[in-house]
């Protein structure tokens, strides 16, 4: 669990010795793999070598981050389930670092398209027309993950697409997929898209997603257009949202593969290296002091006086300290 640090802005330069054509990147030997296969292929490589899965995550060792794996493994999309301040933002963020640090896409794809697997027709007929020489270009991990608030507000149009009105004023027709633009998920494929507080998403918003987790295609308002989008998708829940109040639609409940819950640190160690990596101190704090604002926390969580479904988050404590 931690501090949820906004990602950085800085876009790496792809390296020079990557291939450049398609050509070049099937005599590198290069495969195409599904987005899910990366990310399994790669924990696997570092469940091997003992490296560190899920860096900066802490308190979830032996209890969240085995279910997170076993999801990952067996390649389902997944929700956690927790209260306020449990760090489930900060764990979504870091399934990213699983990804391949580089990826080859079609050069100006704006649905990231691998050359070897073009989606759209005009991205199929640029394959046809190019072959060995289509320009290829490089995205970074960085750059492979997207993520929503879900807001009363959100639309539609927002998550899945809308028609351009610009690109019709400009005299294409409607039934031409050109004039679609993209919405945040089909704009994050091959990557992971997040949705934070799924239960506060419109419920009629909530029946768009259905095809993304199913089918793994999209519609929009009404066009033939079949889009088998490669992602991983990730929500985020208040299991008393989730639970109680209903918010969630069943059938998009179902289509989850995995739901993890998240929990607050176990003991009191636990919830002192939480503090010691997330506070931001601006003067020494002694070791007792950290400790007494520990304790506190669990303290408040097991008070009758406090509303167990409201939580007291991991953030009570590092803002204090």
């Amino acid at each position: 669990m931690g501090r949820v640090t906004a990602p950085n802005p800085v876009i790496p330069v792809p390296p020079a010795e990557l291939p450049r054509t398609l050509g070049e990147l099937r005599a590198a030997g290069h495969r195409y793999r599904t987005v899910k296969q990366e990310l399994r292929d790669n924990l696997i490589a570092r469940m091997r070598t003992g490296a560190d899965r899920f860096p900066g995550i802490v308190g979830y060792e032996d209890t969240v981050l085995p279910e997170v794996e076993r999801a990952l493994l067996a390649g389902h999309d997944l929700v956690l389930l927790g209260e306020r301040g449990q760090g489930k933002t900060r764990l979504i963020r870091s399934l990213a670092a699983l990804l391949d640090e580089w990826t080859p896409v079609i050069a100006g794809s704006v649905l990231n398209e691998h050359p070897m697997h073009p989606l759209t027709p005009a991205s199929r007929a640029q394959v046809a027309e190019a072959g060995d020489d289509l320009p290829v270009g490089w995205l970074h991990r960085s750059m492979r993950y997207g993520e929503k608030l879900a807001t009363p507000d959100t639309s539609v149009g927002d998550l899945i697409g809308d028609v351009d009105p610009i690109r019709i004023a400009e005299g294409r027709t409607l039934g031409d997929p050109e004039t679609i633009h993209f919405g945040l998920v089909p704009r994050t494929n091959r990557g992971i898209f997040a949705v934070n507080e799924l239960p506060d998403l419109a419920e009629r918003i909530q029946v768009a997603l259905l095809n993304v987790l199913e089918e793994r295609d999209i519609q929009v308002r009404g066009y033939q257009l079949r889009l088998p989008l490669d992602l991983l998708l990730v929500a985020s829940a208040n299991p008393d949202d989730y639970t109680n109040r209903g918010r969630i639609i069943t059938p998009l409940k179902d289509r989850f593969g995995a739901e993890i819950r998240t929990h607050y640190p176990v003991d009191l160690d636990l919830e002192l290296a939480l503090i010691r990596q997330e506070a931001d101190l601006v003067a020494e704090v002694p070791e007792h002091v950290l400790e007494v604002l520990a304790r506190f926390a669990r303290a408040v969580r097991e008070s009758p006086s406090v509303d167990p479904r409201s939580g007291v988050s991991a953030r009570f404590a590092i803002a204090a300290a």
